[in-house]
């Protein structure tokens, strides 16, 4: 059984060692990305990460700013030092959202243009499919094959039973 951790500090360090473990994953012939549909999810992932980090700064930065009001923080280089480091904290994580923002910008354009992107042999590619009504084609709804005759992604052609609900 694991136990969760509401430690801010545990979990950021999470955070980086599954980053660097991705890091990882993603080397040339590491296994981590098989088709572009695994580049997309990544992305995509990452995407939600970057969206997620400016509420996670708001409130660290918050928690100092509300430390400080009360009046229960020091600095080991004097007073006048205390107030300059959290003038810098606030324009340094001021400054780390804005570029998580954009950060996240542009991941969602990065996935945005994976989406349309498959992988030519695995039978989902147009080079490979067949005139409609002769053979199987690839469901990419229900992600098997089915005897309409034609590639359908769950549109008005389909008639799997997947599809009718679509």
């Amino acid at each position: 059984m694991t136990t969760e951790t509401t430690n801010a500090a545990a979990l950021a360090d999470q955070a980086a060692e599954t980053i660097r473990s991705l890091n990882y994953a993603t080397l040339p012939d590491a296994g981590g990305l098989a088709f572009p549909g695994d580049a997309y999810s990544t992305v995509g992932n990452l995407s939600t990460l970057a969206m997620r980090l400016p509420q996670a700064l708001h409130q660290v930065r918050a928690f100092i700013d509300r430390q400080h009001e009360n009046g229960d923080l020091y600095s080991d280089q004097g007073p006048d030092d205390l107030v300059t480091q959290v003038a810098t904290l606030r324009g340094a994580t001021s400054d780390a959202v804005r570029a998580a923002e954009a950060l996240y910008a542009a991941l969602e354009q990065a996935h945005i243009a994976l989406s349309p992107i498959g992988a030519r042999g695995h039978g989902l590619d147009d080079e490979e499919e067949e005139p409609c009504g002769e053979g199987m084609c690839q469901c990419y709804c229900v992600g098997t094959g089915h005897p309409c005759g034609c590639d359908c992604p769950h549109d008005d052609d389909c008639d799997c039973d997947a599809c009718d609900h679509y």
